[in-house]
């Protein structure tokens, strides 16, 4: 008991250098820097979310451990790991968004080839390349937050991914001039494409409301209802 509200200050310490130390060096990418790192993956990003639901798990028995030998008047103390535990959450929601947004830049890079596809060839077989290139680095991404993450956080974040990859590739695919059966078939087939890899992906699930916003866009093509 007398050295319990030492235990505690150092655990808060210690958990809050990690938190603080991975914060820096990877949101803030800043072991580029300091461990010469070209990019910061999303691997990297996967291994510090899980990380940090690690602490935030360890924090309620840590609380009923301690609690245990700290004396009464000393309980207060204990407060400030619940204000870190919030701080862990804080932490992991902002990875969370960076890893969404990861597959939201990579619409926005492969549709800069829209405006150069042949949407009125009759003759093109299959999904285009731009949704090949997206369902490939889709498939890679969720394969690394798969075998990272836990369950429930990895079905989180398809869900996630699926929606603000659908939303992103609407707004893109809006702004094509769609006005022949072939262009509008062409679409269709990609958006057909770009659901089915969701649907195979192993370890989630992705609804058909998550990808509600091309289903929605493509309802508006005419070709869609022959």
């Amino acid at each position: 008991p007398a050295l319990g509200a030492e235990v505690v200050q150092r655990l808060l310490d210690l958990i809050k250098t990690f938190n603080d130390r991975s914060y820096q060096l990877v949101l803030f990418a800043r072991a580029m820097q300091s461990a010469g790192l070209k990019t910061i993956t999303s691997k990297h990003l996967s291994l510090a979310a899980q990380c940090l639901s690690f602490l935030d798990a360890l924090v309620p028995h840590l609380k009923a451990a301690l609690r245990r030998i700290l004396p009464d008047r000393q309980h207060v103390l204990l407060t400030e790991l619940d204000r870190l535990s919030k701080d862990l959450v804080s932490h992991r929601e902002q990875v969370y968004t960076k890893l969404v947004g990861i597959m939201r830049d990579r619409v926005d890079h492969h549709c800069k080839s829209l405006a150069s596809e042949a949407w009125n060839d009759a003759a093109a077989d299959g999904a285009s390349n731009y949704v090949k290139g997206l369902v490939k680095e889709l498939q890679a991404l969720m394969r690394v937050m798969t075998s990272t993450l836990d369950k429930e956080a990895a079905q989180r974040l398809a869900s996630s991914t699926a929606q603000a990859v659908a939303q992103r590739l609407q707004q893109h695919l809006s702004r094509l001039p769609l006005t022949t059966a072939v262009s509008q078939h062409r679409v269709v087939a990609d958006v057909a494409y770009l659901s089915a890899a969701f649907s195979q992906l192993e370890g989630v699930s992705v609804s058909e409301s998550n990808l509600q916003a091309l289903t929605s866009f493509c309802q508006t093509l005419s070709a869609f209802r022959e």
